[in-house]
């Protein structure tokens, strides 16, 4: 992880509460309405899509010092879903909260900004792969 993106990751950890969860349970879906933010501590998370697509776009895993949920913090949904698969202590913050803090501080709004801006680049990229995928939609343009 990029310096400045573990510098958020710390920053949201400090202002977060601990919570021990076992291999196997939910984080969140696909479609839930957000409750906040988690950050992992110890342990791991896949992040995968819910949908017919997500064969398209394999999941990933996050690992010690990694966000999950940013995004849906700014939409109000998470848009993935979140799985722990190895026993986490994980950080978390509820999102208005998140909003708080990112509404105080310009340096880490941006850093929140290049991180979902990085994340949107790796579905577009994901999706440039697929030659012939029709989704009944203009092609994306950059």
């Amino acid at each position: 992880m990029p310096k400045d993106l573990a510098e958020l990751a710390a920053e949201l950890d400090r202002a977060a509460s601990g919570v021990s969860l076992s291999e196997g349970t939910p984080l969140f879906r696909c479609g839930d309405p957000v409750s906040g933010v988690f950050i992992v501590r110890k342990g791991a998370v896949r992040m995968s899509l819910d949908t017919a697509a997500a064969p398209l776009f394999p999941p990933v895993i996050l690992g010690p010092g990694e966000i999950a949920g940013l995004p849906a913090t700014l939409t109000g949904t998470y848009s993935l879903s979140a799985e722990v698969v190895e026993a986490a202590e994980l950080g978390f913050i509820p999102a208005d909260r998140v909003v708080d803090l990112l509404e105080c501080n310009p340096r880490f709004c941006f850093l929140a900004t290049r991180l979902i801006s990085r994340e949107i680049a790796r579905m577009r990229s994901a999706l440039r792969e697929i030659p012939a995928l029709d989704l009944g939609e203009e092609p994306m343009q950059d």
